[in-house]
């Protein structure tokens, strides 16, 4: 996967590292079978973490900037920080499983930008300023393109944008829970005759 991923080792806990050896003495179709579980729940695990705008840690992601939260505000009333559902982060998010590993992450490019933060160069741009010209005397303020009687041409500087790290892929104690439990219900399919 191109844009994020991360790892899991489950080395954490005893109870964790016995679970993840009884694991590996699933049948290889069993092994796929859990991993595929485990990255069906993680599909539905991880936008719902987004939406509630934490990362794995529970750590609240940082706030979008005041200017640019109002502008968003007007063209997306309503809509969250990172969307997830028919956007391209959450229509690229993906979980699949080769040999004993799950990949889980994304192959939009701005989703390792998303998960580690970091610059953005936007280069320079030709760009044109409305204003309103009455009684020969140009307003020095900006107006919308409709309202305007008076068009100037500009060049925005290159400049770079800083985002922060809003940390959307990985693991909390909830789906770790959850991965134990479905670690769990592969065994005693596997092994009828163990208890839990």
């Amino acid at each position: 996967m191109a844009g994020a991923h991360f790892t899991l080792d489950l080395q954490a806990q005893q109870a964790i590292d016995a679970l993840a050896s009884l694991a590996r003495q699933l049948a290889p179709e069993g092994q796929t079978l859990l991993l595929q579980d485990i990255g069906e729940y993680l599909m539905r695990a991880t936008p719902a973490r987004a939406a509630r705008q934490v990362s794995p840690d529970g750590i609240p992601w940082a706030p979008l900037k005041p200017r640019y939260a109002k502008a968003k505000a007007k063209v997306r009333p309503g809509v969250a920080m990172l969307r997830f559902d028919n956007h391209m982060l959450g229509d690229q998010l993906s979980s699949q499983v080769e040999g004993d590993t799950l990949y889980h992450g994304t192959n939009a490019p701005y989703g390792a930008l998303q998960q580690f933060g970091g610059d953005v160069t936007h280069a320079a741009r030709p760009t044109s300023l409305y204003f309103h010209h009455k009684d020969g005397e140009v307003s020095p303020q900006f107006v919308n393109r409709r309202k305007a009687n008076f068009v100037q041409a500009a060049t925005v500087p290159e400049h770079t944008v800083t985002i922060p790290a809003r940390p959307w892929l990985g693991v909390d104690a909830e789906d770790e829970a959850e991965i134990v439990q479905l670690t769990l219900d592969h065994l005693t399919q596997d092994f009828p005759n163990a208890s839990t």
